[in-house]
């Protein structure tokens, strides 16, 4: 997989996910943090889209700190509607403010070297 994508809204989910199903890139998708953190194993995806509200349960901030603790270089990229920043990031981390076109989360995920299963093979 790609790009591991956490959202609870299942429409900005099939839209982003398939914005970046037509970039190139394979992704899991997953509506909530628990079970995108039960899906990655030993093997990191090659980054993480996470919304920061996840509704009930773990939120897209500790669900990014629970995987840049076992993947420290791991890019992460947070989106949320509710929040218009979020400070303290990492060079491996960027925010994106709700709503914002497709070809940002594209291009954020491009600034972090995060190459699509369609790069791997030329």
């Amino acid at each position: 997989m790609d790009v591991l994508l956490v959202e609870d809204d299942p429409l900005v989910l099939e839209t982003l996910g398939e914005a970046l199903r037509q970039a190139g890139f394979r992704t899991e998708r997953h509506t909530n943090g628990e079970s995108a953190l039960a899906s990655v194993g030993r093997a990191a995806p090659q980054a993480v889209v996470t919304d920061i509200n996840l509704g009930a349960g773990m939120d897209g901030v500790a669900l990014g700190r629970m995987l840049r603790a076992q993947f420290p270089r791991l890019p992460i990229v947070y989106i949320s509607g509710r929040y218009g920043e979020l400070r303290g990031l990492s060079p491996q981390e960027r925010f994106l403010l709700k709503p914002f076109p497709t070809s940002l989360l594209i291009k954020a995920l491009n600034e972090l070297h995060v190459t699509t299963a369609r790069d791997l093979a030329l």
